[in-house]
């Protein structure tokens, strides 16, 4: 059966839900009406409380972000990151070149600095004087050169050392003063935005972790909390004031703690004792930091959960589980006051790890190292990352490379040469674009939005409840003529229900279901207002 429990309402509270057949197969429909501590306090079923439920059955194209569950972005959007990234000189230099035949839209860029630091982004939460960085040559290149054939591109930020205390002021001045340069420069360049890693990858390798902070023995888990909020608003402050229709892109987010990890610690979702798995969790700091994000965001900010996780999922149902945790339970990680933006504001994004396709590349890291077929693994990933997702996908690969050869334009000369990705694995090329050109098929053409609110589905006409969803935001759904049957499901003794006329009546009681059976079409999207 398919829970409807929305994660901030009990669970007697059940309005609505979003069902996908993706083989057109009938969809089993229940109704619920659980025990809860609301229904069975004393003397509440002495009076006769009655449910009547109608069902109507919405077939949706797109609908506003703020439903429960989102649509996807109409536009299939597929980008290249990896240890071959092209800098910002690069690409400039090359973007005649790609992408060619294959189906790519953009593409993550590093930042190569004349003179100090080659790679002074790779250091954004560290000390160093941004003030002064000598990139004006790349930065001045990009707008002369069309970025109509590859659009969705973004300036990589790391997220290292790591190791100023959240509680440090001054630190975290200089610190929020990299996100505002950095803005400013992707804005400059005529990117989409930034793509953050927050991925610790020098010592002391523990930013978000509050066990681990120098003054955790002095500071209380809840006074690092309320820190990390502050930084996160102030740099959403700095990002905004520079860029703001900016993309805030990620490798992962709230993903991280969708579910138990045996190394980064166990999921705060629905414990009583979320603070102590925070505490403790590599990443627990992070809800906290976004929660600040959230606080400030003016509605032309968009964030996106990359996902990383997906890296070796192996199947479609995991994919739709991900996406569903990070849309839908991810929301349990941020205020109540949040919630609205979050789900306005944050989208879906899924990687392919093709070094893990590889059947040698990554080592003991190898998606189904028992699987041949290698090219079967990268269409139904990359199948299932466009389907569950809002319409973009990155490309991560460390041994193989989609550009020409950097040369003078790389960021370490002579670092990371290595063949094309068609050459590591034949026939990737065509795999691509046909996996492309299906999920483009059964995507609704995109909308031209003005630069306040980016990626926002239009709506052809409203709904028999005046166009709007349960939580306010518009559908756009054309609704099926259908009178569902439906079928008494085993209970507890005590209450009534009534079928009648596609009606379901549920009166006085305290765990009583219904269900019914719906034929539906392949590859499209339903809502049941009940």
């Amino acid at each position: 059966m398919v829970d409807l429990t929305h994660p901030a309402t009990p669970r007697a509270s059940r309005s609505r839900g979003f069902f996908c057949s993706p083989t057109g197969k009938p969809l089993l429909l229940p109704l619920l009406l659980p025990t809860s501590p609301r229904l069975s306090r004393p003397g509440y079923n002495d009076r006769m409380t009655r449910f009547a439920i109608l069902m109507s059955l919405l077939c949706l194209s797109a609908w506003h972000p703020a439903a429960l569950i989102q649509a996807a972005d109409p536009a299939v959007r597929i980008i290249t990151c990896g240890w071959n990234a092209p800098t910002v000189g690069q690409f400039a230099r090359d973007i005649d070149q790609l992408p060619g035949d294959l189906p790519l839209t953009g593409c993550v860029l590093t930042l190569h600095s004349d003179s100090g630091r080659p790679d002074p982004l790779a250091s954004t939460h560290g000390l160093e004087d941004w003030s002064k960085l000598d990139v004006d040559r790349s930065i001045k290149a990009m707008p002369a050169v069309s970025k109509s054939s590859m659009p969705d591109n973004y300036l990589l930020l790391k997220a290292n050392p790591g190791n100023e205390d959240w509680l440090d002021d001054e630190g975290w001045d200089v610190i929020v003063d990299h996100y505002r340069i950095a803005a400013r420069l992707a804005r400059r360049a005529g990117l989409r935005g930034l793509l953050i890693d927050f991925e610790p990858y020098t010592p002391p390798h523990h930013q978000f972790q509050y066990s681990r902070q120098p003054d955790a023995v002095k500071h209380a888990f809840v006074d690092y909390q309320r820190a990390a909020r502050r930084r996160g608003r102030d740099v959403i402050r700095a990002i905004a004031k520079e860029f703001p229709c900016a993309e805030v892109c990620t490798f992962f987010l709230l993903s991280y703690l969708i579910e138990d990890h045996h190394h980064r610690g166990p999921s705060p979702i629905g414990r009583g004792d979320a603070s102590w798995c925070l505490a403790g969790h590599s990443y627990g700091l992070l809800p906290a930091f976004v929660d600040g994000w959230l606080d400030v965001s003016p509605p032309g900010i968009t964030f996106i959960d990359g996902c990383e996780n997906a890296y070796w999922f192996r199947s479609a149902d995991q994919f739709r589980q991900c996406a569903f945790g990070v849309r839908v339970l991810g929301q349990q990680l941020v205020s109540p006051e949040n919630r609205e933006k979050y789900r306005n504001q944050m989208r879906v994004a899924f990687p392919i790890y093709l070094d893990a396709i590889h059947p040698t590349l990554a080592g003991r890291y190898t998606l189904e190292p028992e699987e041949p077929d290698r090219l079967r693994l990268l269409k139904r990933n990359l199948s299932a990352a466009l389907s569950a997702g809002d319409g973009l996908v990155w490309l991560y690969g460390e041994h193989g490379r989609w550009w020409p050869e950097a040369g003078e334009e790389s960021l370490w000369k002579e670092k990371d040469v290595y063949p094309t990705w068609e050459a590591q694995l034949p026939g990737i090329s065509r795999i691509l674009s046909d996996v492309v050109d299906a999920a483009s098929e059964n995507r609704q053409p995109a909308t031209t939005v003005g630069p306040a609110e980016p990626d926002r589905p239009s709506v052809e006409r409203s709904t028999s409840s005046g166009g709007k969803s349960p939580e306010g935001g518009e559908i756009n759904a054309t609704a099926i003529e259908f009178e569902p049957v439906w079928e008494s499901l085993p209970g507890d003794s005590i209450g009534d229900v009534v079928l009648n006329s596609g009606q379901v009546t549920i009166s006085g009681a305290r765990e009583r279901s219904a269900q019914t059976t719906i034929e539906v079409q392949p590859n499209r999207r339903y809502m049941v207002q009940v």
